[in-house]
């Protein structure tokens, strides 16, 4: 009688077609870390191999303002900001270090380091994977990892994707271990994913509001405990990331007399994403370096970046105060979206298909020849990798989406990969560049691993419509984007010549 009772239990509530009926990894999550340890040394191998024959290469935008950040922190012992952003001091920090212990050759340690820490991006990967799809789906999701040419690119630039994701993606993890506890997970693990989280935040302030909502699920989940128990951990968290981020808080209200946790960047994101020109960071690059008169930018389809030439605002360069200046901008830029609401939703179309397009900062390197002088820049190896590169953002896309709706995942993790997954997502929708796509890439990887692994097991005829309309979507937005698509092909198959 007992087990009927039981039995019946659980076929009370049935699950969704494409969701196990219970918060918990799958059966087999616990296999041997042996296998996946070889194939992150297998990454980190290819990612320094990457790292010797580019050389030294020329800075890009950013790279020279983390740099001179880096330097004048390193000589003169303050940090500053960099006029029109206020970086979080955590990267320029981490150059700082190796330029102190190290002089100019830090530079060269400085990447060296980042190929090492990518190694944590790789085996997190890996264990979301085993988590949510079991060993063998580890393995495919770690082999996508390693030869994944957008990410190999960023540990040998001075861009801060690869330091932040070795902080982020373990924070998420020890979240997504929490939730699916149940109400079983220790203090320490909440702590320490709130402790990792506000070191991803020294490093970039993307996350910033990603906190209380990952505080929400901590909150609403622990089903088998009552709901203090719930907002006990959530508060917990929260406080474990408040607690490190209080006094760099403290020093910018100090310097600047404003409340500024950490960092501030959207108000120059405003005045490049809520304007009136057109601006794609994956394609200004083409026109300023190679002096074209019609760079790829200027091929953008008319309708959906069509704005009154005469409309575009003024950042406010009469404010001093850097936090003051960026809050007038951001206000400017909210102010113009409201205006032109019509103009907003058009542009959000493109910006969207800016975010899912091809495009990566590998390929921009080899379209303005940033690679010419190494042997990553000789014909035949640039054509490879950049045929490589484009094709892996459209092949990942698609395995992803089947993904999502064709493969078995528990409610807790669906429910932290799509916060996840939509918080960036929206994020990405004030600016165009790949840049900001990187932090979706790995739980991509993990659903394309899935769904390589694990599809059509789940969810019928529904689940084949489901992949089926977001395949749809996503050739949509390719063709949106095909002009600008076509000219980056053009120029880095070709190179700078």
């Amino acid at each position: 009688m007992t087990r009927t009772t039981k039995g019946a239990s659980r076929l009370s509530a049935p699950a969704r077609p494409t969701d196990s009926p219970v918060s918990a990894p799958v059966e087999d999550y616990k296999g041997s870390a042996r296998p996946l340890v070889v194939l992150c040394a297998v990454g980190v191998a290819l990612r320094f191999l990457f790292l010797c024959l580019a050389g030294d290469l020329e800075f890009q935008s950013d790279e020279a303002n983390y740099v001179y950040l880096a330097v004048s922190w390193n000589h003169f012992g303050f940090y500053s900001d960099s006029y029109r952003y206020l970086w979080p001091p955590g990267y320029p920090f981490f150059l700082a270090v190796c330029l102190d212990g190290f002089e100019m050759g830090g530079l060269f340690v400085a990447k060296l380091l980042q190929v090492l820490a990518s190694a944590s991006i790789g085996f997190t990967t890996m264990l979301f994977a085993r988590r949510l799809y079991g060993g063998r789906t580890a393995l495919v999701a770690g082999a996508i990892w390693c030869g994944y040419l957008p990410l190999i690119g960023f540990t040998h630039y001075f861009w801060s994707e690869t330091l932040f994701l070795a902080l982020f993606l373990p924070a998420l993890y020890q979240v997504l271990v929490v939730l699916q506890a149940d109400g079983g997970a220790r203090d320490g693990r909440i702590l320490l994913a709130g402790l990792l989280l506000a070191g991803a935040l020294f490093v970039k302030e993307m996350p910033l509001y990603l906190a209380p909502l990952l505080a929400l699920l901590l909150a609403v989940f622990p089903t088998g405990l009552a709901r203090i128990e719930g907002l006990r951990r959530a508060s917990l968290f929260l406080l474990a990331i408040a607690v490190p981020i209080l006094p760099w808080t403290l020093r910018n209200a100090e310097v600047y007399g404003r409340f500024v946790p950490l960092g501030a960047s959207l108000g120059e994101n405003a005045h490049g994403g809520l304007n009136a020109p057109y601006k794609n960071f994956d394609l200004t690059a083409y026109g300023r370096h190679l002096f074209l008169e019609e760079s790829p930018e200027t091929l953008a389809r008319p309708w959906f970046v069509a704005a009154d030439p005469d409309g575009e605002w003024a950042r406010a360069e009469h404010i001093r105060n850097t936090p003051d200046r960026l809050a007038e901008n951001q206000r400017r830029g909210l102010a113009y979206a409201a205006e032109h609401p019509g103009w907003l939703f058009r542009s959000r179309i493109k910006k969207l298909a800016d975010l899912v397009a091809p495009a990566s900062f590998f390929v921009r390197h080899q379209g303005i020849g940033r690679y010419e002088e190494s042997v990553l820049g000789q014909l035949s190896v640039r054509r490879a990798l950049v045929s490589l590169a484009m094709l892996s953002p459209v092949i990942l896309l698609l395995l992803a989406a089947g993904g999502w709706f064709g493969t078995r995942m528990d409610r807790t993790s669906r429910w932290l990969l799509g916060t996840v997954l939509g918080y960036v997502a929206l994020t990405s929708l004030l600016v165009s560049m790949s840049r900001f796509r990187i932090p979706m890439v790995p739980f991509l990887i993990v659903l394309a691993a899935g769904f390589a692994t694990r599809g059509g097991r789940a969810g019928g005829r529904r689940a084949l419509f489901s992949i089926a309309a977001a395949w749809a979507v996503l050739a949509c937005l390719w063709w949106v984007d095909l002009p600008e698509t076509l000219a980056v092909i053009r120029y880095a198959w070709g190179g700078a010549s």
